[in-house]
């Protein structure tokens, strides 16, 4: 698996936060992920989400679209490769949208799983 680019410095704060979702046909997540610290930038280099059919996937990043929409998402949870190199920042906040575009009964599950660093000055 191909390293972060840049690497996170030893006092910066790491973060994997996993999120489990079913959405119906026609349903959708948005899920938004902030700094803990107000003059904190995040740098993200993984966006991993179940890739399921007939399923959008968009990440925005302080208002602007980064990913999507597209049909799969950036790396599948089972794969959790690095997605952006060099790893994406954002100062404000991240948000990813997945919207099940199936016209099927029945919930889907989708897994959620940002991997990136707080850096921390």
């Amino acid at each position: 698996m191909p390293a972060l680019i840049p690497e996170p410095d030893p006092g910066d704060r790491p973060f994997a936060e996993t999120a489990s979702v079913s959405l119906a046909g026609g349903e959708e997540i948005r899920l938004e992920y902030q700094p803990t610290s107000n003059d904190a930038e995040f740098r993200v280099g993984t966006v991993a989400i179940s890739k399921r059919a007939d399923t959008e996937y968009v990440v925005r990043m302080d208002g602007e679209t980064v990913f999507g929409p597209a049909p799969i998402p950036p790396t599948d949870i089972d794969d959790l490769q690095v997605t952006f190199i060099p790893a994406l920042g954002f100062s404000q906040s991240m948000e990813v949208v997945v919207r099940n575009l199936s016209a099927t009964t029945g919930d889907r599950d989708y897994a959620i799983q940002p991997v990136g660093y707080e850096v921390m000055t």
